[in-house]
């Protein structure tokens, strides 16, 4: 099964160029060995055979490849019939790791903790990283929309003088992130992360109800042992610690854009007592809710 290529954003990737061209029958595409730039391969028609590291690979029509800037790939064989493919040359300028999309879909592994909804001590605004998997290769879930997506990119190249169009093509390169993701997803979760997933979702539109893990079991149709074993594997934590996670970050937002009082908030997110709110977001962020709102308070005196 071909590996996933995960990687943490922000930063985002970066387009650099694109173009398409037509193989004839028995053209190859090249060879080429750690050319510092990974390689998005889309097939219009016809098929590409492709090696890299030992790995082969057909992409027909409809398919997409991702060559690694770090391996050495080459032509299997040359093509059996015209083959018009769309290029892509871009960056990952922060982490990134090759996984099996085995190990990938058992384990819902990633480089950050996607699920804790805050962090210690930071302030309420700081920007969270996250994951995206990209299949290095898959069958497109929209493959005209890719195409056009490749095309506009590639069009735009006419105008590159102007910054307008630089800006705009990271734009759309984006969303081509966005269609390969999603043509993984495609390929289903692992249960667990299935099950942990629509327990958050849970968690989070509800988050200032009252907990009851037999009321969340009902609501996503899980056992709430099965379900408290998922979040655990998923998340690294139980559905009340991801719950109780999540209504301190909701305070730390009320803390700062509103004027409402210590009890009100703890009542809004979902807390039952103003001094359990006050422990456990001390307990959190080393400091009292007070404390936390006099940072970002402004006072002439």
């Amino acid at each position: 099964m071909p590996p996933i290529i995960e990687f943490t954003a922000p930063p985002l990737p970066h387009y650099i160029v694109s173009g398409s061209a037509v193989i004839p029958v028995g053209g190859k595409h090249p060879s080429r060995q750690n050319i510092g730039a990974f390689d998005l391969l889309v097939v219009e028609y016809g098929c590409l055979y492709i090696s890299e590291e030992g790995r082969d690979y057909e992409v027909p029509a409809g398919h997409s490849l991702i060559l690694r800037p770090d391996c050495y790939h080459y032509a299997l064989e040359g093509c059996r019939e015209d083959t018009l493919h769309h290029w892509l040359h871009f960056q990952l300028l922060g982490d990134w790791r090759v996984i099996e999309e085995e190990e990938y879909r058992h384990c819902g592994c990633s480089l950050t903790d996607q699920g804790t909804p805050g962090s210690i001590s930071l302030p309420p605004f700081t920007a969270t990283s996250y994951t995206v998997p990209l299949p290095q290769y898959v069958k497109l879930a929209q493959p005209q929309k890719m195409i056009a997506l490749l095309k506009e990119l590639t069009d735009l190249n006419r105008d590159l003088h102007l910054d307008s169009v630089r800006l705009r093509q990271q734009a759309l390169f984006q969303d081509v992130i966005v269609e390969l993701s999603a043509s993984s997803s495609n390929a289903g979760l692992s249960p667990q992360s299935a099950c942990a997933e629509k327990a958050a979702s849970y968690l989070r539109e509800h988050y200032n109800e009252p907990f009851s893990a037999q009321k969340l079991g009902e609501s996503i149709n899980f056992h709430p042992v099965y379900i408290a074993r998922c979040m655990q594997k998923v998340f690294g934590c139980s559905p009340a610690v991801y719950l109780q996670r999540l209504r301190i970050q909701q305070a730390k937002l009320l803390l700062v854009q509103t004027d409402l009082t210590i009890e009100r908030i703890a009542e809004q997110v979902g807390f039952n007592q103003a001094a359990y709110f006050t422990a456990c977001f001390s307990k959190t962020e080393g400091m009292s809710p007070r404390k936390y709102r006099q940072r970002f308070t402004w006072s002439k005196d």
